[in-house]
């Protein structure tokens, strides 16, 4: 779901520019530089983006690239719709409620298969799938109540049997035994609890009916009917899927430019960011982009996506998601 909902970093790090200049360009790029709409701070979660500007892939490709930090009170759909950012990131329920009121938005392109949307328990007390959620007390963002209602539904799970609490982005009640689990990020939280010594679990919902896209890239509708525009999305394209081919096979060096480049002054564990990368190996490949490649959105996905969204009370249509820009991008290929 939406990082704004997990609020933790502090003014320091929202103090940080949210524009770090990209490597030095010997000369102008000849597609010119556009703005990449960044879902969240500089984290782990742009380690690819990164790795492609670090190397060169973005001119290599012909296109400079600015990324611009996001953070909790930024959104990359009125961004990118004002023409402040060509491509932006964000979730698909953003983007899909988006859409559905108007907003004339297209994704191209998916960076995580699976949503690290997870329910986080203490291993003690494992909950490990829905049937285990029965008496427990789970601690719920306010955000995330929807999904969480849905969540229940899907798998069959009477509401009533679930003692449901407000929670903050905050480890305290679960580690104490205030609470028996909250929702929050394999690949974020999970890391976190267990930096802090916590021997914890997690259910990840993708695994338990509620699959969905998440962190997509974005871009006009306009946008993919300009000549001009498109060449630079596709250039942008294939600069993301080289920096993120690199960032599956080294989460070192995706941890190494995230805390003392890109993301440096944000108060970065360096040992915390590498492991976050790594897990989110785990959502970024699968069968699928074996198959055909990095960000790929399968037809089987996309409907899968839709009916999840659906279930949330989210109405979106097949054509929010297109694999054009890829199919550009990859002529034929599986990886660059």
């Amino acid at each position: 779901m939406d990082r704004r909902t997990f609020v933790k970093l502090g003014a320091a790090t929202l103090a940080a520019p949210a524009l770090v200049a990209s490597r030095a360009r010997a000369e102008a790029p000849k597609l010119g530089t556009i703005a990449y709409q960044l879902g969240w701070v500089k984290n782990f979660q742009f380690a690819g983006e990164y790795i492609a500007d670090d190397k060169g892939y973005f001119e290599q490709e012909g296109i400079g690239v600015d990324l611009l930090a996001g953070g909790p009170s930024v959104s990359a759909e009125p961004i990118v719709i004002s023409g402040k950012a060509l491509v932006g990131q964000n979730s698909t329920d953003n983007t899909a409620n988006a859409v559905a009121k108007g907003a004339p938005l297209k994704i191209i392109g998916t960076n995580y298969q699976k949503s690290p949307s997870s329910i986080i328990s203490l291993a003690k007390t494992p909950i490990l799938e829905p049937k285990d959620l029965a008496g427990k007390t789970v601690g719920i963002q306010a955000n995330n109540q929807v999904v969480w209602n849905a969540f229940l539904k899907i798998n069959g799970v009477d509401p009533s049997a679930v003692n449901t609490v407000p929670a903050q982005h905050d480890f305290t009640p679960l580690v104490s035994g205030e609470i028996d689990a909250f929702f929050g990020f394999s690949n974020d939280d999970v890391v976190q609890l267990r930096r802090k010594g916590q021997d914890v679990v997690y259910m990840l919902m993708a695994d338990f009916g509620y699959p969905m896209f998440n962190c997509n890239y974005l871009v006009t509708e306009d946008t993919l009917a300009d000549p001009e525009k498109r060449a630079q999305v596709v250039a942008f394209m294939r600069g993301a899927i080289r920096g993120w081919q690199d960032a599956v096979k080294d989460p070192a060096l995706s941890a190494r430019l995230t805390v003392e480049v890109y993301g440096k002054g944000n108060g970065l564990d360096m040992a915390a960011q590498e492991q976050s990368a790594a897990a989110t190996n785990e959502l970024m490949v699968t069968a699928d982009t074996e198959r055909h490649g990095l960000f790929w959105m399968t037809d089987k996905s996309v409907d899968e996506t839709i009916a999840t969204l659906s279930t949330a009370g989210i109405v979106a249509k097949k054509d929010l998601f297109t694999n054009e820009i890829l199919e550009e991008a990859y002529q034929g290929k599986t990886t660059l």
